[in-house]
């Protein structure tokens, strides 16, 4: 079995981990300008608090997989994985599309939506879709580094490449993650009480986009 991951905080404030990444890019990271959105421009509080809800559900519904025994990913470190993967992904906006045309939380292309027969407009579905394509790539290479390069880049690319491709925008994504993990992390984010599926959050389906220029 693995060593379990590490993440360290070094003296100029970045962090690395035993992968071998350096994170030291500003959370705020201008993914935005990837996607675009509806008339809102926002997401209220109690829309992200629902989402937020939803991305907690989803991992627990699938923390005791295989794979993540495998990889020494405890239920909390798989949700944080999972919830920094949607941040860096769409900044939580469930109306998020990008200018190919992915869309929602998970910035689901269509294709991939089909093949996980989800709706990439519902929310939850996205959600769902969005931890079973990850969990599939985390399968299929073994390693983190390498899932999260095939979620942003594709698994094609991965294997023709036998590593994490030479793409400035791939690692550049998966040091955002591991930088959002390790604040989630440092937070000491408490996991909620499982809710029965009437209190279930209702999260609006994505309904109508502008582009933005």
């Amino acid at each position: 079995m693995p060593m379990a991951e590490a993440m360290i905080f070094r003296s100029d404030g970045n962090l690395r981990t035993t992968a071998g990444w350096v994170a030291h890019e500003p959370d705020n990271l201008q993914h935005a300008q990837n996607y675009t959105n509806t008339k809102s421009g926002q997401t209220k509080s109690g829309d992200r608090n629902r989402v937020l809800r939803a991305i907690e559900i989803t991992a627990a519904r699938y923390a005791h997989k295989e794979i993540l025994q495998r990889l020494s990913l405890s239920s909390p470190n798989w949700h944080y994985l999972f919830r920094a993967l949607i941040e860096a992904e769409s900044l939580y906006r469930s109306d998020a599309v990008s200018a190919k045309g992915a869309v929602g939380l998970g910035q689901l292309m269509p294709a991939t939506a089909r093949a996980l027969d989800v709706d990439p407009k519902d929310p939850e579905q996205n959600l769902d879709g969005s931890a079973r394509y990850l969990l599939t790539q985390l399968r299929r290479f073994r390693d983190i580094d390498l899932a999260l390069a095939a979620y942003n880049a594709g698994p094609t690319r991965i294997r023709t490449y036998g590593q994490v491709p030479p793409f400035p925008e791939t690692r550049r994504y998966i040091a955002r993650i591991h930088r959002i993990r390790a604040r989630l992390a440092l937070s000491g984010l408490e996991l909620l009480r499982p809710l029965s599926p009437q209190q279930r959050p209702s999260i609006p389906r994505v309904t109508t986009v502008e582009q933005r220029h």
